[in-house]
């Protein structure tokens, strides 16, 4: 078998998710309560899940734009505080700025990068992310030939969409495709029943929790580029 291109999931998979988002989390809340102390107030109180079940409840689409909708919770929450509109949109607007900067402030696991600069020296490589990381502002956007967001498709994996926008771009057959996540559904069976080539990545080095599917798995980067080979 040729594998011709590689797409990657990111969270998870390039680097760790929730330290970044715990961090991201706390600086914003911080800012929050030193500035909008009313808002601070609703912090662990139902109401913050309530104004996100409306708020996607109005706008189903906002399930796959997770950028807006932390957006508008934000200002939904700083509203419900009594502040005024205009005020709101600002603290909404630098609020998720203080996030999104946490956010992107992510620590890679070993070996990543010097995988992909490999990687990319034989094969097309892209991204497929139900996440909302900005490749540009942690700067590894150049190694990737397209990207592809829950955001960008207004859909998220495992929907065939996500898989089927990586075949329109590169003109692949997919099998030629190989596909590299952490998650069993999402990235491995989600790939897999779209006829692509998936490799689990197995930071955890668990037993793989779906029956009846054998799957190649890596849990050490420096080892890919050999197990791609191999496929």
């Amino acid at each position: 078998m040729t594998i011709k291109s590689i797409s990657f999931d990111l969270d998870d998979t390039f680097w760790p998710l929730m330290p970044n988002i715990m961090k991201a989390e706390e600086a914003t809340n911080k800012w929050i309560e030193e500035n909008y102390p009313g808002t601070a107030m609703f912090f662990g109180k139902p109401d913050v899940m309530e104004i996100r079940d409306q708020l996607i409840k109005g706008d189903p689409n906002l399930v796959n734009q997770i950028s807006d909708l932390r957006k508008l919770m934000f200002y939904e929450l700083n509203v419900r505080a009594g502040y005024e509109k205009e005020e709101s949109k600002e603290m909404a607007r630098k609020a998720f700025e203080i996030y999104f900067k946490g956010r992107n402030t992510v620590t890679f696991y070993e070996g990543v990068l010097e995988t992909l600069e490999l990687l990319k020296q034989e094969y097309i490589l892209g991204v497929v992310t139900n996440g909302n990381a900005d490749l540009k502002v942690i700067g590894i956007d150049y190694f990737f030939d397209y990207i592809f967001s829950a955001a960008d498709l207004n859909a998220h994996k495992p929907d065939p969409i996500m898989f089927e926008a990586v075949i329109n771009k590169t003109k692949l057959k997919p099998h030629e495709i190989c596909h590299i996540g952490d998650h069993p559904l999402n990235d491995v069976k989600a790939s897999l029943d779209f006829g692509m080539t998936p490799v689990w990545f197995n930071e955890e080095k668990t037993e793989f929790p779906i029956e009846g599917i054998q799957i190649a798995e890596f849990s050490d980067w420096y080892s890919l580029p050999e197990l791609i080979k191999n496929l």
